[in-house]
């Protein structure tokens, strides 16, 4: 037998991506019924080895299995649980021969590699009335531009986990102007599910800050933190 092997499986509920040493296992897994699909994961990974799936579509039609809301790609992974430890709703988890390593535990947060997270654990609430927790550690600005978006998909609105976007109804009155999505930003937890979502970049949401304290690594925080802050998918189709 040779080594390292790699075994992943799907199903509704999980993602399960495992590789096996010959003196250890490493694990990471999935819990889709906590993730919402908001990127933060892919933005943090320094290998790059986490992609977005079909945000919106995973939303809409939560019973397909070849559907979901994060990609992972056992061969760039190297376990560090970057991802695990940034999540907002704590839908990632790693093991270690078989045992889950708490986040305290964790290499680069026991070797602060990256700062102590400084976040508000608020119990949100969507518009299908499913309530969460979210780990805000992050604040920002967020805007919907009227004349890029394309009216009536109500992706955004489907994807946002504490109800911050709304569809209004259209005006049967020809001389109101009526905007096609409307943004509560008190409810808003910036964590960038609906610029993932929106097909034609009409959402512009920015990280302005991340709150933090104690020792890092200035070398791996840096690019870590600006890639949290400024990579997001519009932004990214717009380089292209």
């Amino acid at each position: 037998m040779s080594f390292p092997k790699i075994s992943r499986s799907i199903n509704k509920e999980i993602e399960h991506v495992k590789v096996q040493f010959l003196t250890e296992s490493l694990e990471l897994i999935l819990d889709r019924t906590k993730c919402i699909g908001c990127g933060t994961c892919a933005r943090v990974c320094p290998k790059e080895a986490i992609s977005r799936g079909p945000v919106a579509a995973a939303r809409r039609f939560p019973n397909m299995e070849d559907i979901i809301p994060e990609i992972y790609d056992p061969k760039k992974c190297v376990f560090c649980g970057t991802c695990a430890v940034f999540c907002p709703f704590s839908a990632l988890t790693l093991k270690k021969d078989g045992e889950v390593i708490e986040l305290e535990d964790i290499q680069i947060v026991k070797e602060k590699v990256v700062p102590k997270l400084e976040f508000e654990a608020k119990k949100i609430t969507d518009n299908a009335e499913i309530e969460r927790v979210v780990k805000q550690y992050s604040d920002g600005e967020i805007s919907i531009v009227d004349e890029e978006c394309a009216g009536g998909c109500e992706a955004c609105a489907d994807v946002c986990p504490s109800g911050a976007i709304t569809v209004p109804e259209k005006s049967d009155k020809g001389w109101e102007t009526v905007p096609n999505v409307v943004v509560d930003k008190d409810a808003c937890i910036y964590c960038g599910s609906c610029d993932n979502a929106c097909p034609t970049g009409a959402v512009k949401l920015k990280i302005t800050d991340v709150k933090t304290s104690g020792e890092f690594s200035k070398m791996f925080w840096e690019p870590l933190i600006e890639r949290l802050k400024t990579l997001r998918w519009s932004e990214k189709k717009e380089e292209e």
